[in-house]
């Protein structure tokens, strides 16, 4: 058997790989984790299928897929075959991984399928999954044996019977357990004992027989009585159970029509539930609810703060407009003066009235100085005139620019010096204020601004996304949000009612399902085409039905009681009573019984010591052939070091060394890999009832050194050149190196 190609769809780690091979030896070369354990695994995935070993199973399964699929070309000859086989994980409702195969073996030339529903390693090496681990299948050898019971037992049953899972140990069994039932062995029960012991106390029956006619006549006129009224009995619950199968299948039909109803409305509501997409909302209804409500409250929010802001500022500007009206009030200003210029103006008056009343002043006191020298010096009258007219004139100045002082402080509506200035001072301070609240209006203003910016980014914003889900936009954003809000929660509303229309449906349909998976299909069948008359169906009283059968088996139960009481007196008083020819008769039959159960007990202990004594020879003659191929392969392998080699009955491996028999555990662990490898492929040529089956070897031989390595090859070789494979992956360039100028090979790398 040749492997010509392996193409891998999905396994493992690898997809859409193909591997070309040959006859012979094949030395697969690459680096770790470069997908050579996935490709072993995949040979034998395509031979037996999935493993039963969850973590096997779940690491062939592919990393990228939930699949496991490919083929393998296999060249037995001049034919070729093409096994297709995949595995797809199916998920039940409540998340639990199953795996369903599908497996072909196809002629490769005719395409024509061949063994349909067959392994295809059974078909094709004509051995058991578990046989080809422990002989063909060979990994890392650390730890591993080949024996075991379960080797064991399947390699008895195939040289036994050539059929694996024909066990000797179970026939034995099933015969020992029949020979039981006639006979024990202490001849002190079974079934030959109790009939032995029944026809003794006939025979004693027989001898003490004494019952009068008139009794007899009369149980068995009883006993035809209640025969009678037995069969009436059963006749009518044959019809009451009748009538209840009828109704039990009208409520099938019934189960069957809701199912089919439940379905349909399952269905619906799922086609329905696919109709109101969420993309709208752009996720969960309820996140779109939340995230607008969030930007309605901020929206809202803005639009508080812009009011407030734009409250703030028009408080500020009316204060700012009253200050200023204020101000404007104390001032009594032509259109052209201001407070500056009034100042100065006072200043210069200020100084006029200073000068003039200085003057007058001087001129005063001159003029009475003059006034009172006249009388010395008459010329002094004339410079007297004069001063007066110079008091004269500065009185009228003084009083003049007094005048003028007095219309300046009434400008600010001050009447003395003092009071000017002060009310002076006052409107400064006034004016000062106001250009503190000019300059906090400007603050106000901006706030107002960046409040209305803030407002309208926000506006804005919504109306995008409400835009963007398909949502009108109008100039009331809240009632917009509002609108789309409601949608949302309309489509919650609508798709929750549909998911609970759903989970109700689906729930009564598991419910019905389950119901219906304790019928038998002939029954459903039955119920599906029948035609029930409904009203009939509708008023059936069931639970007086059921209490008529019961009422009906319970009479029944009692007549057959009462009849088989009947019986057991008739037979008392019979053995009783002078009726020997009766009386023997059963002897008889009881004889005949024990007679034909003595031959079968013979024959079940004769079966079981011929099956013992075939199952001991087959052992002894076939473990040493087996040993004997073992240990001339393990002499090749260890260059003649080891050469006498033993199996027990579990095909465990001991050899001799020294005069000492020892487990080959005891060996080194290049040797001990040896050990096995010799008992895999002695193992192999003795199972495989058809073709040798190709050799996996799957980093195999890193514990042997490069001299048992380059023997292991050679064997490999000579082993596998007439029309056999062996594959063998490895990580390091040795077996490439030893295998290339030694032995023919096939080198290839991934």
């Amino acid at each position: 058997m040749i492997i010509e190609q392996i193409h891998i769809i999905n396994f493992g780690k690898l997809s859409d790989f193909t591997l070309d091979l040959a006859e012979g030896v094949n030395i697969i070369q690459g680096k770790n984790e470069a997908g050579k354990s996935t490709i072993s695994a995949f040979i034998k995935f395509m031979f037996y299928g999935l493993s039963s070993n969850a973590d096997e199973r779940s690491r062939s399964i592919s990393w990228h897929s939930a699949t496991a699929s490919g083929t393998l070309t296999l060249r037995e000859g001049q034919d070729v075959y093409r096994i297709e086989r995949e595995a797809v994980t199916v998920r039940s409702s409540e998340g639990k991984a199953s795996y369903k195969e599908r497996c072909a073996v196809i002629n490769a030339e005719t395409g024509k399928p061949l063994y349909k529903g067959k392994v295809p390693g059974e078909v094709f090496f004509g051995i058991p999954r578990g046989v080809f681990e422990s002989t063909a299948f060979i990994g890392q050898l650390e730890g591993s044996e080949a024996g075991g019971r379960t080797l064991a037992e399947a390699t008895e049953n195939i040289l036994f019977s050539a059929d694996e899972t024909i066990n000797t140990k179970k026939a034995l069994k099933k015969l020992d357990e029949a020979r039981v039932y006639l006979y024990h062995k202490n001849r002190k029960g079974g079934k030959i004992y109790e009939y032995s012991k029944e026809r003794a106390e006939l025979a004693e029956k027989l001898a003490e027989a004494q019952k009068t006619s008139a009794d007899i006549i009369n149980a068995e006129g009883t006993l035809r009585s209640l025969g009678e009224a037995h069969e009436r009995s059963r006749q009518n619950l044959d019809k009451v159970n009748g009538e209840l199968t009828l109704h039990e299948r009208y409520i099938i039909k019934q189960n069957y029509l809701k199912l089919r109803d439940e379905s349909t409305k399952s269905d619906e509501a799922e086609k329905e539930l696919k109709s109101l997409s969420t993309e709208r909302f752009g996720g969960p209804e309820d996140k779109f609810i939340s995230n607008m409500e969030r930007d309605k409250f901020e929206l809202l929010a803005l639009e508080s703060a812009k009011k407030t802001a734009a409250g703030e500022n028009s408080a500020i500007a009316e204060k700012l407009s009253k200050m200023r009206a204020d101000l404007n009030a104390r001032l009594n200003l032509d259109e052209n003066e201001n407070k500056d210029e009034l100042e100065a103006s006072e200043a210069v008056v200020q100084k006029s009235i200073s000068l003039w009343k200085t003057m007058l002043i001087i001129s005063v006191v001159l003029a009475l100085l003059c006034a009172a020298g006249i009388f010395l010096f008459p010329l002094i009258s004339v410079a007297s005139a004069v001063l007066l007219a110079v008091s004269i004139v500065s009185i009228i100045k003084y009083i003049s620019v007094r005048k003028k002082a007095a219309i300046i402080y009434a400008k600010l509506g001050a009447q003395t010096r003092g009071e000017f200035y002060q009310k002076l001072s006052d409107i400064r301070d006034d004016e000062a204020a106001i250009r503190f609240t000019e300059s906090t209006k400007k603050e106000a203003e901006e706030k107002v601004k960046e409040a209305d910016k803030r407002y309208q980014a926000k506006k804005g914003d919504i109306s995008r996304k409400l835009s963007n889900s398909g949502f009108n936009v109008s100039h009331d954003i809240a009632s917009d949000i509002d609108k789309a809000v409601s949608d949302a929660r309309a489509n919650s509303e609508k798709r929750l009612a549909l998911l609970q229309t759903k989970s109700a449906s689906d729930t009564r349909i598991k419910e019905i399902v389950t119901l219906l998976d304790n019928v038998p299909d002939s029954e459903k069948e039955k119920a599906i085409s029948t035609v029930f008359d409904d009203e009939a169906m509708k008023s059936f009283d069931v639970k007086s039905k059921k209490k008529e059968r019961d009422f009906l088996a319970s009479s029944l139960t009692a007549q057959k009681e009462k009849i088989h009481s009947i019986e057991c007196d008739l037979a008392s008083m019979n053995a009783m009573h002078a009726r020997p020819a009766e009386i023997a008769q059963s002897i008889s039959a009881i004889s005949a019984k024990i007679d034909d159960m003595s031959e079968k007990f013979d024959a079940y202990m004769l079966a079981i010591e011929a099956i013992t004594a075939a199952s001991d020879n087959l052992r002894d003659g076939i473990s040493p052939q087996i040993a004997k191929n073992a240990g001339k392969i393990m002499e090749d392998l260890s260059l003649g070091k080891y050469n006498c080699v033993f199996l027990d009955s579990e095909f465990s491996m001991s050899y001799t060394a020294d005069g000492i028999t020892r487990n080959v555990a005891t060996l080194s662990a290049g040797t001990s890999d040896i050990a096995y490898i010799s008992l895999r492929i002695a193992l192999a040529q003795t199972l495989c009832k058809y073709k040798m089956p190709p050799f996996v070897f799957d980093e195999s031989f890193t514990r042997l050194d490069d001299e048992r390595l380059g023997a292991c090859l050679d064997l490999i070789s000579r082993t596998f050149q007439n029309k056999g494979q062996a594959i063998i992956f490895t990580c390091h360039d040795r077996e490439n190196t030893l295998a290339k100028n030694t032995i023919p090979s096939t080198s290839l790398s991934i």
